[in-house]
């Protein structure tokens, strides 16, 4: 059985899905903040053995609000729509690329909340390599391209200005992020890293630091572990949906 709903998170409503039977699992999605329809079979996946939550971020989708500003406040928002849906918690949280920050912040904030991670090609936290004025000018032209092309119109329109707003904050939200990790840590449970094994050509500096990341990552937990999902690239949840499933699988095994 399959429901939408929207949940009223204090101010505003989260436009959120829940489906299957057994214990939590919890999707964070990417950068756009849409969850609804961008985790491809995997939640149906899911569901055959768990009860799932996908939902859209605050100012996204069908969601109310207002992009929020900072992770915190992403997490905060996904703990208040968990407690209105009367969730049977702790669940297992999985954060897909920028999802895996915010997941990563709630763990560390609220760990009781937390039975397990799985961390699906997740952003890196902390300073990318290379100066600060190329870090910053890089996202800025990034955001712009994205607003660039969502004002040709089109139906990818909105998730694109979604996603040029995200990147627009990106280092601070990584910065963030690495600072409540290093404050909190993680909460001592199963923990699976999948970083994709397919990737577009990146400096070698860059590359290390993501690998560098996803490996203390996994090393925050004494239960992590890092997996490769050798043939996706960064869309693993379209590439190798089942590398998801059976991590989620593994996880909840404990």
């Amino acid at each position: 059985m399959m429901t939408d709903r929207l949940v009223d998170v204090g101010g505003y409503a989260l436009h959120a899905r829940v489906q299957g039977s057994g214990p939590a699992v919890v999707l964070d999605g990417g950068g756009a903040g849409q969850g609804l329809g961008t985790w491809g079979p995997v939640p149906e996946g899911l569901a055959e053995f768990a009860t799932v939550v996908t939902y859209d971020r605050a100012g996204v989708g069908r969601s109310g609000g207002t992009q929020a500003g900072s992770v915190v406040d992403m997490a905060d928002d996904l703990r208040r729509l968990l407690r209105a849906l009367d969730l049977d918690l702790p669940a297992v949280l999985v954060g897909w690329s920028y999802g895996g920050l915010v997941t990563q912040v709630y763990a560390a904030r609220h760990p009781e909340d937390v039975a397990g991670l799985v961390l699906v090609d997740p952003t890196a936290a902390g300073t990318p390599p290379g100066s600060a004025v190329v870090r910053s000018s890089s996202f800025v032209l990034a955001a712009w391209l994205l607003r660039a092309r969502a004002a040709l119109g089109g139906r990818n329109a909105r998730p694109l200005r979604e996603l040029a707003m995200t990147l627009r904050g990106m280092p601070d939200a990584m910065a963030e992020t690495a600072r409540i990790r290093e404050e909190h840590g993680l909460p001592p449970v199963p923990v699976r890293v999948i970083t994709a094994g397919r990737r577009p050509r990146m400096p070698r500096a860059q590359l290390e630091h993501l690998t560098a990341d996803h490996e203390a990552l996994a090393a925050l937990s004494p239960r992590g572990r890092v997996l490769v999902a050798e043939h996706a690239s960064h869309q693993v949840p379209h590439d190798q949906p089942e590398v998801v499933l059976d991590a989620v699988g593994e996880v909840l095994r404990g």
